[in-house]
């Protein structure tokens, strides 16, 4: 039998994506619409998409793999995996075929096995890449469905399992989530939008108004409160910002710490956050004085700060009572006089100031400067600053080349394996290693020029090897790339002229090519049999792994020259 509320929806599908969805494949018939929208659903819930962008990200189809919708949110570094199931009753949830046909699809996505996958899958290889090859990116493979309960410990296994052989401690990579019918009929029936959201009897200590041209209010408000917001309203508090709560970054792990640990002083660290709001009221209650006041908000959106109001939301959930010290510099603006114009360039503007990052305090290092001044003896640039840009790779090299293939040319595979997996800590505090280990008055400015021109020719290398390879031959060359680039690194510099000229890299290329073919074949062989079980991405951000691997390539390239040196 039909659920009523389960016909509501289905009528709501119908009215939010007619003619939105593809169904050429298949035909109007046996739920194929409903299950189609209900994927793009999952992504609109999750990154805040309009119908049309939501459904072009349908994948649903013959040969794919069970999965239902792929989409690439670059504000979450997130990729989300949908695998959607319609019941007509509204019962039920995950079975266990449903679970293993979802598990069999991330394993091939993890392993960078496409082969025989549809048109659709296919065109998300680029966004599959990118999550598996860059650092700070994950993959959320969400279940939505229309029944009523939610996925049993049993049923759980499969996922739980593939969670913890790709999940290590270079960093979590895989999450699992489900979104069940109560969900989705809560988030369709208030529309899932920011003019839906009332905040009543919101508490500002000391505070502030700015009256022309627009009223907006300023003060602080308890922490307790903002977590509250984001617990009972999630991403939708953030419809009209540009980017949805992150979850594990760090910076987020940050300001999750200063919360746990120094909830007193956590005003002080952040900027605080910043709503828009259709209507804001000031009720009379005492708010005869500036010390307190209290408001009604009207069509909330959190325009600035989603990371402070998800980490906030998220302590919260954890223990409440860890949040009773903390406050938080909150700006409340009333759009009620505004055009949607101004309301837009104030959620543009706010999100798009230049932030400091870590490695910029690089440039008040002395050794940067000598470095660039040494250099242009050579007739090289090196642009340590922010913002300054390449103009012309024959002539320029910048910094943040620079410690990379610093940190590749180390002999320690140890901070190769972090420039893999998160290259920002090299230079997280320059007082400190491993920065002043890649950076002091003993560093020469040859050495940097040249570790940088061999890791950029070993990556063009790599490039044209990579478009013919396969399978784990072509995870070697996407994800092994900081570790070759470290063998490579320890080979050419026994060269006398590595640190005392510039090297033609011309002349070095058929060296850098010859050894770059005699690692792949070592990694590829050592990841079909040693880490047969392990995903590629997660085996070079992994430093055991790293070191293994490293020490039986060195050792095949040491035998390899001894047989040489005897014939």
């Amino acid at each position: 039998m039909k659920s009523l509320n389960v016909q509501r929806v289905s009528k709501k599908f119908r009215e939010m994506f007619d003619s939105k969805i593809d169904l050429s494949d298949v035909g109007d018939k046996d739920n194929h619409f409903e299950t189609r929208a209900l994927a793009a659903v999952a992504i609109m819930m999750r990154c805040g998409l309009d119908e049309a962008v939501a459904a072009s990200n349908i994948t649903d189809g013959y040969h794919d793999l069970g999965l239902d919708a792929i989409y690439l949110d670059e504000s979450q570094k997130t990729l989300f995996v949908v695998q959607s199931k319609w019941r007509n009753d509204g019962e039920g949830s995950m079975t266990q075929d449903e679970m293993s046909t979802f598990v069999a699809g991330l394993k091939r996505i993890l392993n960078e096995d496409l082969d025989g996958a549809n048109k659709k899958i296919l065109d998300k290889q680029s966004e599959i890449d990118k999550t598996l090859d860059e650092i700070g990116y994950r993959i959320e493979a969400i279940f939505i469905h229309t029944g009523k309960d939610g996925v049993n410990s049993f049923i759980m296994r499969p996922m739980q399992e593939l969670m913890d052989g790709t999940n290590d401690e270079a960093g979590d990579i895989l999450h699992f989530s489900q979104i069940a019918f109560k969900e989705v009929y809560e988030y369709l029936s208030s529309a899932g939008v920011a003019e839906n959201i009332i905040i009543d009897d919101v508490v500002l200590n000391n505070w502030g108004k700015v009256e022309e041209p627009f009223t907006a209010y300023y003060g602080m408000v308890q922490a307790t409160a903002v977590g509250e917001w984001y617990c009972t309203h999630g991403n939708n508090l953030f419809a009209q910002n540009l980017r949805f709560y992150k979850g594990r970054t760090d910076v987020n792990a940050g300001i999750k710490d200063v919360l746990n640990k120094e909830p007193q002083n956590f005003v002080y660290y952040n900027n605080g956050i910043k709503i828009l709001c259709k209507k804001i009221t000031r009720k009379a209650k005492t708010s005869t004085t500036t010390a307190t006041g209290i408001f009604h908000l009207e069509g909330v959106s959190l325009i600035n700060g989603a990371q402070t109001a998800g980490c906030i939301g998220s302590v919260y959930k954890e223990d409440p009572s860890k949040l009773e010290k903390a406050v938080v510099m909150v700006q409340m603006i009333d759009m009620s006089e505004m055009t949607d114009t101004m309301g837009n360039s104030i959620t543009k503007l706010s999100n798009t100031q230049n932030r400091i990052e870590n490695r910029d305090f690089a440039a008040q290092d002395p050794t940067q400067d000598r470095i660039k001044r040494e250099l242009l003896f050579s007739h090289f640039q090196y642009l340590y600053k922010t913002g300054d840009e390449i103009t012309d790779p024959n002539t320029q090299i910048s910094f943040d080349e620079a410690i990379v293939a610093l940190a590749c040319l180390f002999e320690d595979v140890t901070y190769t394996n972090i420039a893999k997996r998160n290259v920002g800590a090299l230079s997280e505090d320059i007082s400190k290693k491993p920065y002043i280990a890649l950076f002091n008055p003993g560093t020469n400015a040859f050495v940097v020029l040249n570790s940088v021109m061999v890791v950029r020719e070993t990556e063009k290398l790599l490039q044209v090897r990579r478009s013919n390879a396969k399978g784990k031959s072509y995870s070697a060359c996407v994800h092994g790339n900081r570790l070759i680039e470290h063998i490579v690194l320890q080979e050419i510099r026994k060269k006398k002229a590595f640190s005392e000229e510039v090297i033609n890299v011309g002349d070095i290329t058929a060296d850098i090519q010859g050894i770059i073919d005699n690692v792949l074949t070592v990694i590829t062989k050592e990841l079909d049999e040693t880490y047969s079980d392990s995903y590629p991405a997660n085996v070079f951000k992994n430093l055991a792994k790293n070191k293994a691997i490293a020490e039986t390539v060195k050792a095949e390239l040491a035998e390899n020259e001894n047989n040489r040196n005897i014939s």
